[in-house]
């Protein structure tokens, strides 16, 4: 319930802020749900674990949508297919962060809170698709990139 409820608010989200801030926001609300939840506090660390939950539903709507209007035509299935084995093999590696538990409790909260911080930092320097033609070519990807840095430099 809680993951379906992440993904509800995500394309309801994403089709009012864009899909780049919308996994962004969501990837910061993870951060901070495991930061959070360091401390003892039982009751805390539930509420922070259903946030979590439905956080990871969220992240997960927009980063299927948006590595699927990303990519070019020609390389779109290698692309998301790509996408689609880093996860798995970040779920395969994931059971092992458990046992960093027995160096000290604090430790793979820490750790995967640090990795959501440098995933949210990555992700500062993708376009923002949303509302955007899906490029066909390796060019008009290219064009994705050049048409963020103009606007930034706009606002500034």
């Amino acid at each position: 319930m809680l993951t379906f409820s992440g993904r509800v608010v995500a394309y309801f989200l994403m089709e009012k802020i864009g899909r780049k801030y919308t996994f962004m926001g969501s990837i910061g609300i993870g951060c901070i749900c495991m930061f959070v939840s360091i401390y003892e506090n039982s009751i805390s660390r539930k509420i922070m674990y259903c946030i979590g939950k439905a956080v990871t539903g969220s992240l997960w709507a927009v980063i299927y949508l948006y590595s699927s209007e990303m990519y070019p035509t020609k390389i779109r299935n290698l692309g998301s297919g790509i996408g689609s084995a880093a996860a798995r093999v970040a779920a395969l590696i994931a059971p092992f962060i458990g046992d960093w538990l027995e160096v000290s409790p604090v430790v793979p909260y820490i750790l995967v809170g640090i990795l959501a911080m440098i995933c949210c930092g990555v992700f500062m320097f993708v376009p923002e698709t949303s509302g955007k033609d899906m490029p066909q070519t390796l060019e008009d990807f290219e064009l994705l990139f050049e048409d963020g840095k103009e606007r930034d430099e706009e606002k500034i």
